[in-house]
């Protein structure tokens, strides 16, 4: 009796959760939104979270040679999170933005590549987030408050 009514508990609580992530308004997230790099180049770190009970296939293009993404594509498991590398190369200071694409998958699917190639022959409408990459001055003399005795 105990056994059965642990497992209806259980299978409650797993409709709950799938419920709750089937409901999200957003299914992915990128945490943080906006890349600040300096023009001499640099690094930025991202979480790509998906919030639902589905694979999700994730396509990242950025329309610059200053910017590399790194990975171009990937598979993010149910209600898990992968991260994302924005690399900036030395350059002008200028905005531009990175292109986050995203699919549910089946099961089976392993190659996020043929996922997005299948949907864009056959004239799928892809949803997308973006993420900010701002490039600015980095270096130089900060000015400072703080009253110096010499």
């Amino acid at each position: 009796m105990e056994k059965e009514k642990s497992k209806t508990e259980s299978l409650k609580k797993d409709e709950i959760d799938e419920a709750n992530s089937e409901s999200s308004k957003v299914p992915l997230t990128i945490d943080p939104e906006e890349a600040k790099l300096p023009n001499a180049g640099g690094k930025s770190e991202h979480m790509v979270v998906n919030f639902t009970s589905k694979r999700m296939a994730i396509k990242v293009r950025c329309g610059n040679a200053l910017f590399r993404v790194e990975p171009t594509h990937m598979i993010i498991e149910p209600n898990k999170c992968r991260q994302l590398t924005i690399n900036r190369m030395p350059g002008p200071i200028q905005k531009d933005k990175a292109i986050v694409q995203y699919l549910q998958i089946e099961n089976d699917v392993q190659d996020p590549k043929a996922a997005f190639k299948a949907a864009d022959s056959a004239g799928t409408k892809i949803p997308h987030l973006k993420i900010k990459l701002v490039a600015g001055a980095s270096g130089g003399r900060q000015m400072s408050r703080e009253v110096v005795d010499e």
